[in-house]
């Protein structure tokens, strides 16, 4: 019989906070990966210039410097390593995003966290933004975008690129950060019913933005799964 083995990976995690890094040195092993942990950005890059990493898993906010600084260095260093951004900054800049494979929430925790590595470790190609939990299909459907800032309200008009059950891609008319909480009201007939989920602004890449649903009530995922069924057989 012929015995299955797996296969070790090295993945490097970079954050300030001990519970963080404690929390992926327990739970990488369980999945078979060897864990090597920095606790500022230099050390990152003295251990990235002398050690072969498969993927890093990178805090924003580091005592010494940005995660986008670490990131491009990293990216110059060994370009074909995916990095996570695993952060719970609510302003990272769309050019720091550009920098990385996938951007996470810290608020999602490792439920979320684990499953984008194991996806990342298994990608051939390491497109910026490239990795989502769920599929989004193509296609066109309008929307608006609210958000408070300063006490002010603005709405911008938008239309999408691509719409799941997790979220809705598409071009905006006005400007947006990553990170920033908004409501989206999403209207089309093929939908039967008009949605109004909370989101956060996940990625901008020039007028293009990512937006992930926070909460959807059980009856709109039930009309966005059967929207996305359709979409997928078509």
């Amino acid at each position: 019989m012929t015995q299955s083995t797996t296969v070790c990976k090295v993945i490097l995690c970079v954050d300030d906070e001990e519970i963080i890094l404690s929390l992926l040195e327990s739970a990488l092993p369980m999945l078979g990966h060897l864990v090597v942990c920095a606790h500022n950005g230099a050390e990152a890059l003295k251990l990235a210039a002398t050690l072969p990493f498969d993927a890093v898993i990178l805090d924003y906010s580091l005592p010494d410097m940005y995660g986008e600084k670490v990131a491009t260095e990293l990216k110059r260093l060994r370009p074909d390593t995916p990095v996570i951004l695993f952060s719970a900054s609510q302003d990272i800049p769309s050019s720091a995003l550009e920098q990385v494979s996938v951007f996470v929430p810290k608020s999602d925790g490792l439920r979320t966290l684990l499953p984008v590595l194991q996806r990342v470790l298994s990608t051939p190609t390491r497109d910026p933004i490239a990795i989502r939990r769920v599929p989004r299909f193509p296609v066109q459907i309008p929307f608006t975008v609210t958000v408070n800032r300063a006490g002010t309200t603005a709405m911008l008009r938008g239309l999408s690129v691509n719409f799941g059950e997790g979220g809705i891609g598409g071009k905006i008319e006005g400007d947006l950060e990553p990170g920033e909480h908004v409501l989206l009201q999403i209207v089309d007939s093929r939908l039967q019913k008009q949605l109004e989920p909370r989101a956060q602004v996940s990625y901008r890449k020039d007028n293009t933005y990512g937006f992930e649903f926070l909460d959807v009530s059980s009856q709109a995922q039930s009309v966005v799964r059967q929207f996305c069924q359709r979409l997928a057989s078509a």
